[in-house]
């Protein structure tokens, strides 16, 4: 029973943290929340598949405070970073 409830658990935190990514999501970009971080990627690229399956990239661009609710901006290439914020800012 304990394993069942911590599953679900587990389960829920996981929905609870994609369905809050969303709402920072913009046309052709998809974003995750880690650590209070948001990392964001172009929609179906390399980087998001490799983010899903490995975690952190070795290589990675960080933008202190710039995004939503003055969150850190995380990606995997300066291009992406570049794209998105002026996406966020229009």
């Amino acid at each position: 029973m304990k394993k069942l409830t911590i599953a679900s658990m587990l389960t829920f935190g996981l929905l609870a943290g994609a369905a809050q990514a969303s709402e920072f999501n913009l046309p052709g970009f998809v974003t995750e929340i880690e650590d209070g971080r948001l990392w964001v990627f172009k929609e179906g690229s390399a980087e998001l598949e490799e983010f899903k399956q490995h975690g952190e990239p070795a290589k990675q661009f960080s933008n202190i405070g710039v995004g939503p609710n003055g969150m850190t901006v995380k990606t995997a290439s300066q291009e992406t970073m570049d794209e998105y914020l002026k996406e966020l800012n229009k």
